[in-house]
């Protein structure tokens, strides 16, 4: 069985990683895990050993799900995959398990995967890999365990399959998936592991793990943890962060991240109680199609006075036509104004040679397209940011969102949404690009706004003229 002890528990000693940085233990420690570190890259796992007792504590534990909250470079990632490669193998000194099993690896894309989770497996597996198949994604093991490597951008359905003996999920998956994957490991009594930094704040995973009768285990790494970081690298990465990215990038902590687009958002003033739309209200849809992953619909009504509301949202998969007919079901009964779309559906995504904008249309929703060019995007963000301010004569803002299921996910993009951002700001500086790639509904919204949406009277019928003689007309 492999061992998961760590060679040097610096906590038994008082030491602590962060307060040790600037001594002669630090670089001691440096060097010593250099040479573990140059050993498992060339022999794999049977050298790994864990940084602390708490990397430690989650390698061993027995717990069915465990989450390994950690600082950025805390090597949450390679201590993850230490522990699904354990597994995986049937070597896991404290974790039993059926072998040969089946196991899935998750991140956010495909491109991090190969950079993150597929790299350590990889190396940590490889004397006990006999192949890796990069176009079907499937690690397959000499004891006849197989790993499957997913992606989150391709939907909660792609995880729905036969049952699962262990999961590991790299950095916080969208919920949907999470359940999909819990579902398959309950069938097993298997386990469920993620590994991440938590950089979109106070999210459904938050909710979750420090709810009163949550049951996941809960270990905390930080980036001081990382021994084979050089003190210059940890001193040149940490010293361009406010305290509140400094939280999360280096310790691992929940917490609202300094470059949220609306930090003014805030659910008691911006969330309210669904009423029924009279035809004072006219409602926009709009709508960021997609080809394979699902397409974000949403509704924003304007009443007569300028007020907005957020009234639902629509994840739709299918063909187009069988996506026209859902949104026009559930658009019966509101007084409809313009739908707005993404301008790149035109050029960009195409469907047998037919742009996804044209299919739409054929099958009866024709779409304004939200322009396209420089400042086009701020301009929908700023004048949301504008509406969410507090009226100081009606104490209330002017764009609101109805407190549905439905709107979960325009509601927590609202609240984590938040520019890109380099790996090392220090060096780079601060982007000035929205990290909107998985938040759909919100680019949904901004088409909306990017179009000046606004109250307009119903057309009144236009009035008929009498004949004026029964013998020549008028």
């Amino acid at each position: 069985m492999l061992n998961f002890s760590t060679p040097v528990d610096i906590h038994k000693y008082g030491l602590d990683s962060e307060y040790i940085l600037g001594t002669d233990e630090r670089d001691r420690l440096h060097r010593y895990w250099h040479g573990i570190r140059d050993a498992i890259l060339e022999i794999g796992i049977d050298c790994y050993r864990p940084f602390t007792s708490e990397h430690e504590a989650f390698l061993k534990t027995t717990a069915k799900e465990t989450v390994l909250l950690g600082g950025n470079s805390s090597a949450k990632t390679w201590t993850a995959a230490a522990k699904f490669t354990a597994i995986m193998i049937g070597q896991h000194p404290t974790i039993k398990t059926r072998t040969p099993c089946n196991g899935w690896v998750a991140c956010e894309d495909f491109a991090l995967t190969k950079e993150g989770p597929l790299k350590a497996l990889l190396v940590l597996g490889a004397q006990y890999i006999e192949s890796y198949n990069a176009q079907t994604k499937t690690i397959s093991y000499k004891n006849g365990s197989t790993c499957q490597i997913k992606s989150y951008e391709s939907g909660w359905k792609k995880f729905q399959a036969a049952a699962v003996d262990v999961v590991w999920l790299d950095e916080e998956p969208p919920e949907d998936i999470f359940k999909e994957c819990r579902l398959r490991t309950l069938r097993t009594s298997g386990f469920i592991f993620i590994s991440m930094t938590p950089l979109e704040g106070l999210t459904w995973s938050h909710d979750l793990l420090f709810e009163a009768n949550n049951e996941m285990e809960v270990f905390e790494v930080t980036l001081f943890d990382n021994f084979t970081l050089a003190e210059a690298d940890i001193e040149r990465t940490i010293g361009g962060y406010s305290e509140q990215e400094k939280q999360a990038r280096v310790y691992g902590k929940y917490t609202q991240m300094a470059g949220q687009i609306y930090p003014t958002f805030k659910r008691a003033i911006h969330v309210c109680d669904p009423f029924p739309l009279g035809k004072d209200y006219v409602v926009f849809r709009g709508i960021d199609p997609h080809i394979t992953t699902p397409t974000a619909v949403i509704y924003l009504a304007v009443g007569k006075l300028g007020d907005k509301f957020v009234i639902k949202t629509q994840t739709l998969d299918g063909s187009i036509p069988e996506m026209a007919i859902e949104m026009k079901r559930e658009s019966e009964g509101y007084r409809l104004g313009w739908d707005a779309m993404d301008s790149a559906a035109k050029t960009d995504i195409r469907i047998f040679g037919v742009d996804i904008y044209s299919e739409f249309c054929l099958n009866g929703v024709n779409a304004l397209l939200a322009p396209k060019g420089p400042g086009s995007i701020g301009k929908g963000i700023s004048d949301i940011k504008e509406d969410l301010n507090v009226n100081n004569l009606t104490g209330t803002p002017v764009l609101r969102f109805f407190d549905t299921p439905e709107n979960k996910p325009i509601i927590k993009s609202m609240q984590t949404l938040t520019r890109e951002q380099y790996r090392d700001e220090s060096k780079h500086g601060k982007k000035d690009k929205v990290a909107e790639n998985k938040h759909h509904h919100h680019a949904a919204l901004r088409y909306i706004y990017q179009l000046n949406p606004a109250y307009f009277e119903p057309m009144e019928e236009p009035n008929v003229l009498e004949p004026l003689d029964a013998a020549v007309g008028y």
